[in-house]
């Protein structure tokens, strides 16, 4: 008797560094817990300036020009995920596991091709 081999899901249109974005592609931004930590915690930051700011009433002028010297000061430190590696293409984070604000290990890994198997369009 033969083993069964699964094929390579590597023309798959879900497949991604070996994980599977079906769910994804399905429901964008559904399931929170893919979501990159590093770009929630910058999210956390950003709101609890923001009430700072509305609490001291700084002009919005102000309050940019104060985001964005924290924020690139936040650039020059370790972001503090341990699966970080750098060479993403995006902004910050600029992890290699980053894809629009979601992270990529987050995701199932993906075995083979599976009933959702479709291939990726070409061009």
């Amino acid at each position: 008797m033969s083993k069964v081999v699964r094929l390579p899901a590597v023309t798959c249109a879900h497949f991604l560094a070996g994980r599977c974005l079906y769910e994804e592609h399905l429901n964008p931004g559904y399931d929170q817990g893919l979501q990159c930590s590093v770009v929630l915690k910058l999210h956390a930051m950003y709101d609890s300036f923001l009430d700072q700011a509305d609490a001291f009433g700084l002009a919005e002028s102000q309050a940019r020009s104060m985001w964005e010297r924290r924020f690139l000061e936040l650039c020059r430190h370790d972001t503090g995920c341990q699966d970080y590696e750098p060479g993403g293409n995006e902004g910050f984070p600029n992890c290699l596991h980053g894809m629009d604000g979601l992270c990529v290990l987050r995701f199932p890994q993906c075995a083979g091709r599976c009933r959702n198997f479709s291939l990726k369009h070409r061009g």
